[in-house]
């Protein structure tokens, strides 16, 4: 029991890690700029720390020097830089090396730089090229890591703006005989201004005409000069200035794009690489109401739901939920309701606090924003939960963010066909901060690494000496038993503890048996809980059938030996079929690709199988082959020198031979390879 101790601690400490990434920032968070440290962003100015350009212009496909600089006597560990559009906030152009770190983020890899060590810097300088179709301003932005748990977020450089362009034309018209004053013409408006005026217009004939325009998009300001002239001196200026009010311009049918304004007036729960997300929650904060805007892509036809859940923890039950509710003409409705255990329950007043409704679901996207009045409830109140009324939602406290959507009937919320994501942390909502990690779970984790280690290490190497090598090292013995038998029964037992404890681990993690959210076009993963069980029953069998076996001569023990066999088989089929459904599961967290790795695992064990009873056939052929050819030569019942002579008995099995070994190493430093990856795909992501 103290090395079963030992191994789960070792295995919580391993999914439990907390180390910085000293190569550089990982590629998941690219999308949030957010290390991923278990520490909050300062909010302190970074006043030790600045991004500078050697140019404040750039031109398409032009390229600038980008320097991040420690002031004050400071140093830093690490960053991720990229440039932004000030429009659209999209990621933009390509960095290359200078002094030192290396490339990463968006569909080229190179759309952003971050550190290669982490050693204390002073200063990285990298080159960024613009891409040839670039027409706004842009903004460099960098998380810079001063230690572990002291970083900072959106540190920005000064706005580079794109250089002014000329254009040249002569017009076919001529201007008319005439003389006007100097005129001069303002409209203001609370949202924009445009400003005209027309000076010294005189008698001309064809006129020259130069037209400059500068656009300045972080202010969304558009300055507008013409200037006409003559070589009769006579000429007109025009400078047209209009301010434009901010605006969030909806992206590209069927894409899910980064809100511009993550980070800075709206915070962010999201799943971006680069530019391209899975889904954008987003909130404005004021003390009597917030602004949430949803947009996630989901799949399938009819009605849908798409919500939020505000929870006190990561798991499921009593939350409060705020539901967008698209039928299937497409109309977007929101109301509230809560979370009872797994299940969502309407309430009466499920209208109340909720306005400004805007929503859509078309091309794969379900786009939903509303406003939900607040006011902090009345701590008496917060306990009234008469009926199917609840109080109003407190959206002053910190609390995990839940994303789910699924099917829906009428008003009814159908189940979800994947588990909500959760937010890591609990979230404060009058942050701005962007949150890309989701809740991890650690038991489920531990879960999964005893099963890997009980039926891809322990059985698949104990049923092959059970089958394969009783007849190797038939001479000798470990304790007073056969060796087979000794590594077999070890570590069938291994395999038993080590179930019963991954069984009770999961059923306190799951508060008792639970319905799995199959992944869209996966039912089959739904599965794994009777699997598991079912598992579990005939691992504890048969050991139990192994207490009552008969002995070697008895009737009965041919029926035993089939019995214990095919219950064994049985058990490590289904085992292994059960941990390919559970590493596809949301909350284990494993790549995509982790299924394929235990396919591999499959395909290989039955080859070795079956590379293993070719060769004990083929030893038997040998050896009966030997044992004829002796007869034959010598005779029945023949004598030499007078003497009656028998063959020579084999002294050893002809199973037990060096090539048997080699494959039984072979095939333990295989299992060993299979399981250590399985192992690290489970717990390193």
């Amino acid at each position: 029991m103290m090395l079963l101790r030992c191994l789960v601690l070792f295995l919580t400490l391993l999914i439990g890690q907390i180390s910085g990434y000293g190569s550089g920032a990982p590629s998941f968070t690219c999308s949030t700029k957010m290390p991923s440290h278990g520490a909050p962003a300062q909010t302190s100015p970074a006043t030790d720390y600045q991004i500078t350009t050697s140019s404040s212009t750039y031109t398409p496909g032009g390229s600038i020097t980008v320097t991040i600089t420690a002031l004050n006597g400071k140093v830093f560990v690490g960053y991720l830089m990229v440039a932004k559009d000030e429009g659209t906030g999209a990621d933009l152009g390509s960095f290359s090396i200078i002094s030192g770190g290396k490339v990463m983020c968006g569909t080229t890899r190179d759309q952003g730089v971050t550190h290669t060590s982490k050693a204390s810097k002073t200063t990285e300088s990298f080159t960024w090229t613009a891409p040839s179709n670039a027409n706004g301003n842009i903004k460099f932005e960098a998380t810079i890591v001063q230690s572990y748990s002291k970083y900072w977020l959106n540190v920005r450089s000064d706005v580079v703006t794109l250089a002014t362009a000329a254009v040249t034309t002569k017009p076919t018209t001529t201007v008319p005989d005439t003389t006007k004053a100097a005129t001069t013409t303002s409209v203001a408006t609370d949202k924009n201004t445009v400003s005209t005026t027309v000076l010294s217009l005189k008698p001309m004939t064809t006129p020259s005409t130069t037209t400059t325009t500068t656009t300045t998009q972080n202010t969304d300001k558009v300055v507008l000069t013409t200037k006409l002239s003559t070589d009769n001196d006579v000429s007109t200026t025009k400078s047209t200035t209009t301010t434009l009010p901010t605006t969030n311009q909806p992206p590209a049918t069927g894409a899910v794009t980064m809100d511009h304004r993550c980070g800075d007036t709206r915070g962010c729960f999201v799943n971006c690489e680069g530019n391209d997300c899975q889904y954008v929650v987003s909130w404005h904060y004021r003390p009597e109401y917030v602004d949430f805007s949803i947009t996630r892509k989901v799949t399938g036809g009819g009605s849908k739901w798409l919500a939020i859940g505000f929870s006190s923890d990561p798991k499921m039950g009593d939350d409060d939920v705020l539901h967008c509710l698209s039928d299937s003409a497409g109309h977007v409705t929101v109301a509230r309701s809560y979370n009872q255990g797994t299940s969502n329950q309407p309430i009466a007043n499920s209208q109340e606090g909720i306005s400004s409704v805007i929503g859509s679901y078309n091309d794969g996207v379900f786009r939903c924003s509303f406003r939900y009045s607040q006011v902090r409830p009345d701590p008496d109140n917060r306990v009234k939960r008469q009926g199917t009324s609840r109080p109003m939602i407190d959206l002053h406290q910190h609390r995990h963010l839940m994303l789910g959507d699924g099917p829906a009937f009428g008003d009814i919320l159908a189940m979800h066909k994947e588990n909500p994501l959760v937010t890591a942390e609990m979230v404060n909502l009058q942050s701005t901060d962007i949150i890309g990690d989701v809740a991890r779970y650690p038991l489920v984790k531990v879960h999964g690494c005893l099963m890997i280690l009980a039926w891809i290490f322990c059985t698949g190497v104990g049923l092959v000496f059970a089958r394969f090598y009783k007849p190797v090292w038939s001479n000798r013995t470990i304790l007073g038993l056969k060796v087979w038998f000794q590594f077999h029964r070890g570590l069938m037992v291994t395999t038993l503890v080590l179930t019963l404890v991954g069984f009770i681990i999961i059923f306190v993690e799951a508060n008792g048996y639970s319905k799995i959210s199959a992944p869209i076009g996966k039912g089959y993963v739904a599965s794994h809980p009777i699997l598991g069980i079912i598992v579990t029953v005939l691992t504890v069998t048969n050991p139990i059938m192994a207490l009552f076996r008969p002995g070697p001569k008895d009737k009965n023990r041919p029926i035993f030996n089939w019995a214990h066999w095919a219950v064994g088989m049985a058990a490590h089929i289904l085992g292994v079929i059960t941990i390919c459904f559970g590493v596809e599961l949301q909350k284990v967290g494993a790549p995509k690709y982790t299924v394929y790795v235990v396919i591999g695992y499959i395909v290989y064990h039955v080859l070795m199988e079956i590379t293993l009873k070719i060769y004990d056939l083929f030893a038997e052929r040998q050896n009966s082959a030997r044992i004829e050819h002796m007869e034959m030569k010598n005779g029945n019942g023949a004598t030499q020198n007078g003497n009656s002579f028998r063959p020579e008995e084999p002294k050893r099995d002809p199973k037990d031979s060096i090539i048997k070994k080699l494959l039984l190493a072979f095939h333990v430093a295989i299992a060993f390879a299979f399981t250590l990856t399985l192992l690290l795909l489970v717990t390193q992501y």
